[in-house]
């Protein structure tokens, strides 16, 4: 099968696509003034911390379900656990956000990494118990990497007076740094598990994150939502919660957040089965999943470029943009269901992967346009929590063909629907089915 001409070709082709696109970016960011000279300080200060996070993230992802089956743990057993860890960052998340924008959202980023290394250290135990607590770590953990960075970071650029449209370029470059930092800790993960055991990479992890909280308290400085501090927790949950229901825009982009990403982690899920199932079992080599994963983390490094290039130099709008992605990603997930060729599956998947590299900048974008300053990592936890839900539901169920059905049609209805509409019924239609 040709995964690794299509790993060099997507290699090739994204090379292609930093050279061409070199001398667009021009547009977006002013590198000559001292206003751009301290944008560029502030955005690789940042970038080096979340790269770093990012890291010991990726480092443990390949080797989780490998070192609990290696305690002899039964499938149930390893669902229970994931599922605990998806119910952990719905439950607390919210709390969490919340708190992070009334005590400031540099210490809950220090907090991240002291929870996560606990999360890495727990994980060394055979004892399931104590592996339970380990993912109740590790579920507030994911919460708060997924939107206490990005709340600290997008407060910090508009208090130090950086335009709208310079976020769009941090965001891209994030995503396609990401690329690169997963095919690296996939690379290095394999190599401490052949030399040092399977826990070696957990240990690795737990370096990245002290080495980022390292970063995070000589550069970094405190910021909070402008107005949490002088409010409860409680209180912050609900003027999230009530400016969800009432702006159409927030509502809009939580109810496509949750959408897509769950169609993303149910990806996650199936890909390698659905692969599998197509593979012909009279080749006696297995599936190339290390090459398959570093296809994909290439194709997402090209939607990240591709994003980059339609929000500054094309100047195309933002919902425009969100359109055709969830079009494309549509597309890519409907023609599986009726395709019984391996090398085909892989290439609507990859294609699905691109969408993934334009989605995340471009949510990370509107997120920080509509959601207020004050409760912006609330906000952010608020709408991980159908997600969680979701993918719980769907570990303890294993009805995966069907879900995925149900949320590529929920990702079809969205293309019709504008991010910034005043017409609330398909979100309506969307709450109607996640509540």
């Amino acid at each position: 099968m040709l995964y690794k001409e299509t790993f060099i070709l997507l290699i090739v082709l994204c090379a292609i696509l930093i050279f061409w696109l070199r001398d667009a970016k021009k547009v977006s960011i002013n590198l000559q003034t001292d206003n751009g000279k301290g944008y560029n300080y502030f955005r690789f200060n940042y970038l080096i911390i979340y790269f770093l996070v990012m890291a010991g993230d990726w480092l443990q992802g390949p080797y989780i379900y490998a070192i609990y089956k290696s305690y002899g743990f039964e499938l149930s057993e390893i669902a229970i656990l994931f599922v605990t860890g998806f119910l952990s960052s719905g439950i607390f998340g919210t709390i969490i956000g919340s708190a992070a924008d009334k005590f400031g959202r540099k210490k809950f980023c220090l907090l991240f990494t002291l929870l996560y290394s606990s999360a890495c250290f727990i994980i060394l135990s055979s004892n399931f118990y104590i592996l339970l607590i380990g993912r109740i770590l590790g579920g507030i953990s994911t919460s708060l990497l997924f939107s206490v960075f990005e709340a600290w970071m997008v407060s910090e650029h508009f208090s130090r007076g950086f335009s709208s449209s310079s976020l769009s370029n941090t965001f891209s470059k994030a995503t396609f740094g990401n690329g690169l930092v997963a095919i690296f800790s996939g690379l290095f993960a394999n190599w401490l598990v052949e030399r040092h055991g399977i826990s070696s990479p957990f240990l690795a992890a737990i370096g990245f994150f002290i080495m980022a909280a390292m970063v995070i308290i000589l550069t970094w400085k405190e910021n909070y939502g402008s107005d949490s501090k002088n409010t409860n927790t409680f209180q912050n949950l609900l003027q999230a919660l009530n400016v969800i229901k009432n702006d159409s825009r927030v509502l809009a982009i939580g109810a496509v957040q949750s959408l897509y990403e769950a169609s993303m982690y149910i990806f996650v899920f199936l890909w390698a089965p659905l692969l599998e199932s197509q593979h012909d079992v009279s080749n006696e080599s297995n599936l190339p999943f290390g090459m398959i994963f570093a296809s994909f983390m290439v194709a997402i490094m090209i939607g990240s470029l591709l994003y980059g290039h339609l929000s500054g130099p094309m100047n195309i709008s933002l919902p425009d943009i969100a359109n055709g992605t969830f079009f494309i990603a549509s597309i890519s997930l409907i023609l599986p269901l009726f395709i019984e060729n391996e090398f085909s599956l892989f290439i609507f998947f990859t294609i699905f992967e691109v969408t993934c590299g334009l989605y995340f900048p471009l949510i990370g974008t509107l997120r920080a346009k509509a959601i207020s300053e004050d409760i912006r990592a609330t906000v952010g936890n608020l709408f991980r929590v159908p997600l969680n839900l979701i993918v719980a539901f769907i570990l303890v169920h294993y009805i995966y063909s069907i879900i995925l059905y149900i949320y590529i049609i929920t990702d079809i209805l969205f293309v019709y629907q504008n991010s910034y509409t005043n017409n609330l019924s398909i979100f309506k239609r969307f709450q109607i089915f996640l509540f």
